[in-house]
């Protein structure tokens, strides 16, 4: 058995390692592609100015657009040289040198038709490598837990063992980071241009959707990796619980729309607590999307902010199923997914209570489960006075 699960860590191990290969290899080649697309189609934009200026006999501009022409893309300008040349013999004949700007127009055309399906290619495989390659920290992760390595005969162990996994995401995370900022970028760039047919568009909004995400992703790890460390750095300020309720509602009110989900906010005027405000807001914003995720259609959603005896308590309560006591144990583990969440196919990544409680804990909070057999689920935070 142990030497099984040995090969199967290697393979894991395997895998990481050619993921991470594809991943950055990926987002390389597709912000390069990218930014060569973006060239090509400034460079179509300034050699149809010089067409436009042709075609409406206007000498002074078609000087002007050549010039510009020439100075970006030298080798068109020399393509176009001797056509050019001979119109300004003969400023009446522009024959040759439309003939020669529909030529470098193909030219260019047929360029971005073979450079965008690459990028876009180049950047799937890149995402889709950085995607797997945190669903295999993640199986390492429940491997690991399952087979009992992590306990009190092996703490020492244990504790390196999750040093270095939070080190390693770390270093992930930031090296994933980096081309994923240029990916978007570009996409943001070639947005902006007026020329792209529809299909491209919306080809461009799904990889601008899946960057995001993925971005979104990283930085959730970032935050995992550091509250592992015990480097959470905290902004404190005086932060009104009234607006944080308000606020995690409103965000939230789509979604539970969507799903037929009545959610409610209740909330004492005046009252406030010290704290990072960012972090408040997503911790209150991942305790109540958890909660809509969890309520079946037509239930209930309730968010509550008040005093305390110890502070600022903060509830988020559901009508849902509850979560099964095998469950609760493990429920603020990094990238664990309940059995039930696996069944229903909630989304999820199984980093959003993690991150809640290392938010209280960094607070120096406590965060408690109600939960009745059946009868829905309260998450409860108490947050004392925090000091900077």
């Amino acid at each position: 058995m142990g030497a099984l699960r040995r090969h199967a860590q290697k393979v894991a191990f395997a895998l990481i390692a050619v993921t991470l290969v594809v991943a950055f290899t990926g987002g390389i080649v597709g912000g390069f592609r990218l930014h060569h697309s973006a060239v090509l189609e400034r460079q179509t934009i300034r050699t149809q100015s010089l067409q436009s200026a042709l075609l409406e006999h206007r000498r002074a501009a078609a000087q002007a657009a050549y010039l510009n022409l020439s100075h970006y893309d030298p080798g068109e300008g020399r393509r176009l040289r001797a056509a050019y040349g001979a119109y300004l013999a003969t400023p009446s004949d522009d024959t040759p040198l439309l003939r020669g700007i529909q030529t470098e127009l193909a030219r260019l055309s047929d360029a971005i038709h073979s450079v965008n399906p690459s990028a876009r290619r180049a950047l799937l495989t890149g995402i889709a490598g950085a995607v797997l390659v945190v669903l295999l920290l993640g199986l390492l992760f429940e491997l690991e837990r399952r087979e009992g390595r992590i306990d009190r005969d092996h703490a020492a162990r244990a504790q390196e063992l999750l040093r270095l996994r939070d080190e390693f995401v770390a270093v992930i995370s930031h090296e994933l980071r980096t081309p994923m900022t240029s990916i978007i970028g570009y996409l943001e760039l070639i947005g902006e241009d007026d020329t792209l047919a529809p299909q491209q568009r919306s080809y461009l909004e799904v990889v601008q959707r899946s960057s995001d995400r993925l971005v979104e992703l990283v930085d959730e790890l970032l935050l995992v990796a550091e509250a592992g460390r015990g480097k959470l750095k905290l902004d404190v300020v005086d932060v009104d619980a009234s607006a944080l309720v308000a606020n995690a509602i409103a965000a939230a009110r789509p979604s539970a729309d969507t799903r037929g989900i009545v959610l409610r906010g209740e909330q004492s005027g005046g009252t406030s607590v010290r704290g990072d405000a960012k972090r408040l807001a997503q911790m209150l914003d991942n305790l109540v999307s958890n909660a809509i995720k969890f309520t079946p259609e037509g239930g209930r959603v309730s968010v509550r902010a008040g005093r305390a005896e110890a502070g600022v308590f903060f509830e988020v309560s559901d009508t849902g199923d509850g979560i099964p006591p095998e469950d609760r144990a493990h429920l603020f583990e990094a990238f664990y997914r309940s059995r039930r969440a696996n069944i229903n196919a909630v989304p999820g990544t199984g980093l959003g209570l993690t991150i809640t409680k290392a938010i209280v804990d960094a607070h120096r909070g406590t965060i408690e489960i109600d939960c009745p057999d059946g009868d829905g689920t309260t998450f409860r935070v108490v947050l004392p006075p925090v000091t900077e």
